[in-house]
């Protein structure tokens, strides 16, 4: 009888640890938008566009998740040794995956500190050196395939009574080129509707 009373006991101690811990996990789909600039040894650009749309899961009360994918597309200037500035369009399609560590500084406050960072690769269009020596005015851009990672700092917005979350995230990304490595810092607004 003591047997059956401890595993009963026991169950039940796990569930009302694993109940919270279901309860807070938050698994959604949503969209963001916003701006980067772009920079290194031979590309600059000032502002671009970029949006996308990301998968959040939440398996871990205290970390969250985020596998995404984002465009980002603008003018930038293509400067190589030997040759004039030109000026065109840089693209990129990334697809990414990251951790995310909502920081509690006072309890019941929807508001949150982030951080956190993770992986991506990156489907480049952009004017490389070689591109430039043989370059004429239709010249096409050449596609690259590159894997960076990055860092995010941010708030998160999650209203316990609502079905949504809004973030605010400053995010530093990196991407190793052949002839260069390119920063790309950005400011992005999401919102993520949980199911």
């Amino acid at each position: 009888m003591h047997r059956r009373t401890l595993r009963a006991v026991s169950a039940a101690a796990v569930l009302a640890l694993l109940i919270p811990a279901v309860a807070q996990a938050q698994t959604g789909l949503g969209v963001r938008a916003g701006s980067f600039s772009v920079s290194g040894d031979h590309v600059e650009m000032d502002a671009s566009t970029a949006f996308g749309a990301h998968l959040a899961l939440g398996f871990i009360p205290v970390l969250k998740f985020q596998l995404g994918i984002e465009y980002l597309k603008g003018d930038a200037t293509y400067d190589y040794d030997g040759y004039a500035a030109v000026e065109n369009e840089f693209q990129s399609i990334g697809v990414y995956a990251d951790v995310r560590y909502p920081i509690e500084v006072l309890p019941l406050v929807p508001v949150k500190p982030v951080v956190g960072g993770g992986l991506d690769l990156n489907v480049m269009s952009y004017w490389d050196e070689e591109t430039v020596a043989g370059l004429d005015p239709g010249a096409d851009l050449a596609d690259f395939q590159h894997v960076g990672y990055h860092l995010i700092v941010g708030l998160l917005f999650d209203p316990p009574v609502l079905p949504f979350t809004i973030t605010a995230e400053y995010r530093m990304q990196w991407i190793s080129l052949e002839d260069d490595e390119v920063t790309n810092n950005g400011i992005l607004l999401g919102l993520t509707f949980g199911f």
